[in-house]
């Protein structure tokens, strides 16, 4: 069975004290208590394990300390690295952090953000789904200020930063096209799922167009192709007689592409380029080591966090927008 909630009354029944004088020591106002009847009122708290009730302390108007952080997926890399950024910047400042994840729905992303105003969270980071309209108005309506990250959302009034995958993947492939490559493969998910980073297939295919080149795609997601199924598409597709670049649009698929051209490691960089996208903690540990398009994630993390100190404390507006700039890690997949 439940156990009962323990209540404000319960502490002051238990301490021999009013419930005002708990309710001073809850609020931060232990000044009008003697030492002794603070004492007692935090022996009972531990005692009883009473909890505070965010709804009642929301209805004050008192700061819960508290950000929601609403992520499209938490379980790959990039995730971990943004998500280190932002609660290394708000722990340093007093606040703790709610993760939840959307997994790219919008229903659950608008359930998410019912579901944390209700516990009073003081503000929000999100990584958005294409529901970032509705989702903007209802926070803003709740008197919470919002930053989205890792989506280009250029309505005025919303404040946001994100990582410049265009140009990065753009000028990777330029790159690559001024060291005499002439085919070229993309393997990517689906793009239905990638939101904005639809920037990284523009880059890559606005940049080959330029040029009058187009690229073969192979599909991918996290289950298939198989690495066995990559290794044989590559031996009978990939022609040693033209030389051929591909670009692997997502980190985790990576290591797959990487290991299935290992059969035919003789032919790279000459023959075949590899470019991949992040991945940096074990690019450059292989034999050869591998050409990545770098974003800088953890900084994305920290930025959109002080963004939110920021419209927190009155030091800034709600419109702040930021493009961060990727670099690129040329290394031995590559001719460049």
């Amino acid at each position: 069975m439940t156990k009962q909630r323990v209540t404000i009354a319960d502490v002051a029944r238990e301490a021999g004290t009013s419930t005002a004088s708990v309710s001073y020591y809850l609020n931060d106002k232990q000044d009008k208590l003697s030492q002794k009847t603070r004492d007692k009122i935090a022996r009972v708290i531990k005692e009883l394990g009473y909890v505070p009730n965010a709804q009642a302390q929301t209805l004050t108007g008192k700061p819960s300390h508290v950000i929601a952080i609403i992520i499209l997926d938490n379980t790959n890399k990039w995730a971990g690295l943004v998500l280190n950024g932002m609660e290394q910047v708000m722990l340093a400042n007093g606040y703790q952090t709610v993760v939840c994840t959307s997994n790219f729905d919008p229903e659950t992303e608008l359930m998410y953000v019912e579901k944390m105003l209700s516990l009073g969270v003081d503000g929000f980071i999100i990584q958005p789904t294409a529901n970032f309209k509705a989702v903007h108005e209802r926070i803003t309506r709740a008197g919470r200020p919002v930053v989205f990250f890792d989506a280009a959302i250029y309505s005025p009034g919303t404040s946001w930063i994100k990582t410049n995958l265009y140009d990065g993947v753009y000028n990777a492939t330029q790159a690559c096209i001024d060291a005499g490559y002439e085919e070229f493969f993309s393997i990517a998910a689906n793009m239905t799922e990638m939101r904005t980073r639809m920037e990284r297939f523009q880059g890559y295919a606005e940049a080959l167009a330029a040029h009058g080149q187009i690229y073969k795609a192979i599909a991918i997601d996290h289950h298939k192709p198989t690495l066995a199924d990559l290794t044989e598409y590559f031996k009978y597709k990939l022609s040693p007689a033209k030389r051929t670049l591909i670009f692997v649009q997502n980190q985790w698929a990576l290591p797959r592409v990487y290991k299935a051209l290992q059969p035919m490691a003789e032919l790279i960089p000459q023959k075949i380029g590899l470019l991949g996208l992040n991945c940096e903690d074990w690019t450059n540990l292989t034999t050869p080591t591998v050409s990545t398009i770098i974003e800088p994630v953890d900084q994305e993390g920290r930025e959109a966090a002080e963004m939110l100190l920021a419209l927190l404390d009155g030091s800034a507006q709600p419109g702040e927008q930021r493009i961060l700039e990727c670099q690129i890690n040329w290394l031995d997949s590559t001719t460049v």
